[in-house]
């Protein structure tokens, strides 16, 4: 599904981008804007599942974004932001049709049962056995199949039960030509024919048990599995992990390993999922867990290469131990990226307080240096450092009165001054509980040193 994040405040957009993990919702595409003109010109010219627009944006708000979705009656479920001031006016947004309206600053856990909530209003006025072939992807579909998310699972639902009502086979074919290829997609016509992948040297494949039958007469090296329903996920997963990967697998094995698998939710860091690989021992558990990863990158990586990832599933997981360090370096290059734009918004910060002791800095002065609101920026800032804002600014004014009390011979009230105490007795009682010595002492220390 695709979610659409808009607000005047690059920062803000930031921030939202990345305050959940959002493929455990079944998101696997999220466009940003700050324009809120571009924003409506998106709406009109791509299907966007999800909207979560402020209300106050300059020339196009929130407000004129909902109108433009019910006047042209697109699927699109909004939520939206809204100070306290704006109550009446995010009243109006409920009567226009948003599903939900946050208070900023907003609270992660308000946005989760917001999502939620979008999330099954979209599952809800989904017609039964409405089956959009356009928007089918078979790799998807074929990890909704095999692995354990369950939005991702419930976006697929409808095919699984459209094509559950035909018996399918696991096909595969080695030494393929092109003319080969043609044969096999034709046979299983222009929709199914996505459920067909060339991977090396090998065509694999679902297909229809009928199809089946009749191109293992037609290719002679071509070999299927036994019919099967898609409607019995244990059944299609022990026969794929049978029939491609030569594992005899049952529904504890993946239990066990979907109790900790990645695709759940984010991970603290690429170092634990190392460590969760390497504590499995089972050959089939490992390629569970991996086939796992895979799902992660394929909901999170942006930059995937499909091509790549069918290679990964069909050849590769063959070998878990050797495909295992190309995995864990995607994820870790996932998690970098995802990381590094919250990491620029605190290092510009940590700059501007390191260039502005003298300053108040006051909480309301770092959200505009973010362009983020106060808390949210608090928020933020504890999360990527350890340490509260107040006690980093203090740390850091101590620091350089320290330096400043080795390297000059400025009176301890000066001192204070520059790096932002007005009150010369308050900045002595922090120094000392810092240092365990009053300025003066820690002055003449430094000299006898």
């Amino acid at each position: 599904m695709r979610l659409l994040i808009v607000d005047d405040g690059h920062y803000v957009v930031e921030y939202m981008k990345h305050l959940l993990d959002w493929n455990t919702f079944g998101i696997d595409q999220i466009e940003t804007m700050t324009n809120s003109i571009e924003a409506r010109e998106m709406l009109t010219q791509n299907h966007i599942d999800i909207l979560i627009t402020d209300i106050r944006m300059p020339e196009v708000s929130g407000i004129d974004l909902l109108q433009h979705i019910h006047q042209h009656n697109l699927p699109t479920k909004v939520i939206i932001l809204s100070g306290y001031s704006e109550f009446e006016y995010a009243q109006q947004g409920i009567r226009l049709g948003a599903l939900d309206y946050l208070l900023k600053p907003v609270d992660k856990d308000d946005v989760e049962k917001a999502m939620s909530k979008a999330i099954n209003n979209i599952t809800k006025t989904r017609p039964a056995q409405s089956v959009a072939w356009e928007n089918f992807n078979g790799l998807g579909y074929l990890l909704s199949l095999l692995g354990h998310n369950e939005t991702l699972r419930k976006e697929y639902d409808a095919y699984t039960e459209f094509l559950g009502e035909r018996r399918m086979c696991c096909f595969k074919l080695e030494g393929f030509t092109q003319e080969h290829e043609d044969v096999i997609k034709h046979a299983v016509g222009d929709k199914l024919d996505r459920l067909v992948w060339n991977a090396g040297t090998g065509l694999f494949g679902l297909v229809p048990e009928e199809t089946a039958g009749e191109l293992t007469i037609k290719l002679e090296q071509s070999v299927a599995s036994p019919p099967f329903s898609l409607t019995d996920r244990n059944v299609t997963r022990q026969m794929f992990y049978r029939f491609f990967l030569n594992e005899e697998v049952h529904s504890a094995d993946f239990s066990s390993i979907f109790n900790h698998s990645p695709s759940c939710g984010d991970w603290e860091s690429a170092g634990n999922i190392i460590k969760k690989y390497d504590q499995i021992h089972l050959h089939k558990q490992k390629i569970i867990f991996l086939m796992e990863t895979i799902l992660y990158v394929y909901l999170t990586d942006k930059d995937r290469d499909d091509s790549e990832t069918v290679d990964w599933i069909f050849n590769l997981l063959r070998h878990p131990d050797e495909l295992s360090s190309t995995l864990m370096d995607r994820v870790s290059r996932i998690r970098n990226n995802k990381q590094m734009s919250i990491q620029t918004i605190v290092d510009k910060v940590q700059t501007y307080i390191e260039d502005h002791l003298s300053h108040g800095l006051s909480l309301d002065e770092l959200g505009k240096v973010a362009h983020l609101h106060p808390v949210y920026f608090s928020k933020l800032f504890k999360q990527e450092t350890g340490e509260n804002v107040s006690n980093y600014i203090s740390r850091k004014r101590l620091e350089k009165a320290s330096q400043l009390l080795q390297d000059s011979e400025l009176r301890v009230a000066d001192i204070a001054q520059m790096v932002g105490y007005r009150k010369n007795q308050y900045f002595i009682q922090l120094f000392k509980v810092e240092y365990g010595v009053t300025p003066y002492q820690y002055r003449r220390n430094m000299i006898h040193q």
